[in-house]
């Protein structure tokens, strides 16, 4: 939660700078046009770039390094562009929220949120190291009628 309000924080304070600068730059340019319009593609654009191209390069976002976590996918490596794209996506548009995500990731064994879970993405400690290899199982529940299914590592058992 740390991580995400650093990295909201930080998203909202650029998209007041851009607008201002736009705004200043409209005002200075004596046009009758309004920046709305070029505010949104150059944020929605600066938002995109930072929350996957950035979050998943080593130099990781802000609230990332502070927190001091890296996102992975189930191989150990860095997810692709897509799978960023698609978890950035869900966050934004759902079907998940962060309230049931919350409520999740107190049930999950793994720790991961809904939309980690559909992206087949982990985050974990920027130290942390494989343990070693396990297959990957389609997992199903069964929850207000649906049975939404995903991909997930199934940790090999101890034996005693």
């Amino acid at each position: 939660m740390f991580a995400m309000m650093v990295d909201g924080a930080i998203l909202t304070l650029v998209g007041i700078a851009n607008w201002i600068l736009l705004a200043l730059l409209f005002y200075v340019l004596e046009t009758n046009r309004s920046p709305e319009t070029l505010h949104l593609a150059i944020w929605v654009t600066i938002i995109w770039i930072y929350m996957t191209v950035i979050k998943r390069s080593w130099l990781r976002t802000i609230g990332y390094r502070l927190a001091g976590l890296r996102i992975v996918d189930t191989r150990g490596s860095r997810p692709s562009l897509t799978r960023m794209t698609l978890r950035m996506l869900m966050w934004i548009f759902g079907p998940f929220n962060f309230i049931l995500d919350l409520i999740w990731l107190g049930a999950d064994s793994e720790q991961q949120s809904l939309r980690d879970c559909y992206c087949s993405t982990y985050v974990v400690l920027a130290t942390a190291q494989p343990e070693g290899t396990a297959p990957v199982h389609l997992t199903r529940y069964f929850a207000a009628g649906m049975a939404p299914s995903y991909p997930r590592v199934v940790r090999p058992r101890k034996v005693s």
